[in-house]
């Protein structure tokens, strides 16, 4: 088990990233490339901090988009980031497995993934072909992230399974927030290689770990199996719920 810590929207660096992580012991940082700042990994070395990186690719990038065009363009830029992060070293990122687009209905909303699933399943798995590909070549993980949980999340995972260089990251909150739907599926495919952890209430989830309702020893195995972001937006809530977890765990 290693804890790390997302890059924070409050600070303006990477270095103010690394400060915070040394000075409380985490063993590595989550570099989410939404954040411009992240983007000097283009100019510098991240070798010079002397702590583990991984990646969270930009949210946007939704490599199964029913758009072919788009869905290209999409796993073109998915693709320069991972790269990116090869030249520095960093073995795992992260990809959200995207809701796509919908349309809201008298009565629900219609994802156009579920009306259109096999064009959906198609542009996946072209798209998971080339990353299985890159991640072979470079001996990286590329793992996908459960976000919202739809009809045709189940055949996204079932697809994603398929590929030996591609597993998952299992965000602990969100599947709670879901209905524990996610955690079953990535559990049949036996390919976690990754968390986000945080808290949720019922209401509100990226909550301060120990202030929601979620049960977290009902993870032990995976959390102690694997790399842990603890997935929290402030540095004295991420701070707090370091403490929390090792309090729990250790």
């Amino acid at each position: 088990m290693k804890y790390g810590m997302p890059t924070l929207a409050e600070f303006n660096s990477i270095l103010e990233n690394v400060n915070l992580a040394k000075e409380n012991n985490f063993d590595f940082i989550e570099l989410n490339m939404d954040l411009p700042y992240s983007l000097e990994i283009e100019n510098i070395s991240l070798k010079e901090y002397n702590i583990e990186f991984t990646m969270h690719l930009s949210e946007e990038l939704n490599v199964a988009d029913l758009n072919d065009c788009l869905r290209k363009k999409y796993l073109e830029e998915a693709i320069r980031q991972i790269k990116l992060g090869i030249s520095q070293g960093i073995k795992k990122y992260n990809l959200h497995i995207d809701s796509g687009i919908y349309f809201t209905m008298p009565k629900q909303k219609l994802y156009l993934n579920d009306k259109y699933l096999e064009l959906y399943k198609k542009a996946l798995q072209e798209s998971c072909q080339i990353l299985d590909e890159l991640a072979f070549k470079n001996n990286i993980q590329i793992n996908f992230e459960n976000t919202k949980f739809h009809d045709f999340t189940k055949e996204a995972i079932k697809i994603i399974g398929e590929y030996a260089n591609l597993g998952f990251t299992l965000d602990i909150g969100h599947n709670e927030k879901n209905g524990n739907k996610a955690y079953s599926e990535f559990k049949k495919e036996h390919k976690i290689n990754h968390i986000h952890l945080h808290d949720y209430n019922g209401q509100k989830d990226h909550i301060e770990v120990g202030k929601g309702n979620i049960n977290f020893k009902n993870y032990e195995e995976v959390i102690k199996s694997n790399y842990v972001v603890i997935e929290v937006k402030e540095k004295n809530e991420l701070i707090a719920s370091l403490n929390y977890l090792k309090d729990l765990f250790n």
